[in-house]
């Protein structure tokens, strides 16, 4: 099985031996980033994974959103009042966007993907409110 770092993208080759059928915890040596891999299911469809990986980029979309609204609360509510909330957390929302980019390659690399990303912006950070759709990440 070919496990692909999330951080760096560096790839390794693990015996599905090792994982005994049960996730585990895999340290790159590249970054020393620590994630989990999990072994493929013999009875799993081919869409199944790319399902899971659409999940987990809209669930840390989400989060990353969530994070922007609670720690810039003041500066949310006023720029979402004067109608310059892109502009406002143009900082935040690049960094974020690197870093959910950083753990989701394939999906920032798609247009869907990217639509992920802004619909998060719109329905959490702006609260429903059409500022976010004509983003584009730079």
């Amino acid at each position: 099985m070919i496990v692909t770092c999330p951080n760096c993208s560096k790839k390794y080759q693990i015996p599905e031996e090792k994982l005994a059928g049960k996730p585990r915890r895999l340290r790159c040596k590249n970054c020393r980033e620590v994630f989990i891999i999990h072994p493929q299911k013999k009875d799993e469809d081919s869409a199944s994974p790319a399902t899971a990986i659409d999940e987990r980029a809209a669930r840390f979309a989400r989060v990353l959103s969530s994070d922007m609204l609670i720690y810039n609360k003041d500066a949310v509510e006023q720029a979402r009042e004067a109608g310059n909330l892109l502009e406002t957390m143009a900082g935040e929302i690049e960094r974020s966007w690197q870093l959910w980019k950083s753990r989701f390659p394939e999906a920032a690399g798609s247009e869907e993907g990217v639509s992920v990303f802004r619909g998060s912006l719109r329905d959490i950070l702006a609260g429903g409110d059409d500022q976010f759709d004509d983003w584009q990440p730079e």
